[in-house]
């Protein structure tokens, strides 16, 4: 990302190429004989808290854009953290079905 000023103007240029190399890092899978690790890369956009539900907007490795929904449970104990980590499991097990959908199309 750059930032230049122009007159009382801030504009920020940002870098998609930086933003995919960073999620490509976070992006892996690993395995040591019976062993194995899997690590997913997100780039959390936009989080919408609305007591008690959260709407959290993000980007995946291929530049597209989703949102997921999650609700608190407890009301009356509403956790924005907690219901934050809602949403992004929420997100990850969407990052993996359609990566499930899309190796399965290229076998048939």
């Amino acid at each position: 990302m750059a930032k230049y000023k122009v007159g009382d103007e801030l504009i920020i240029v940002k870098d998609p190429k930086k933003e995919t190399k960073k999620l490509k890092e976070l992006t892996y899978l690993k395995y040591e004989n019976e062993f194995a690790q899997m690590s997913w890369g997100l780039k959390i956009l936009d989080v919408e808290y609305d007591k008690p539900n959260v709407t959290l907007t993000y980007s995946n490795v291929d530049g597209e854009t989703n949102k997921v929904f999650a609700v608190c449970n407890d009301i009356e104990n509403f956790d924005q953290e907690k219901v934050l980590e809602k949403a992004l499991l929420k997100a990850f097990q969407n990052e993996i079905i359609n990566i499930s959908v899309v190796k399965n199309k290229k076998f048939k």
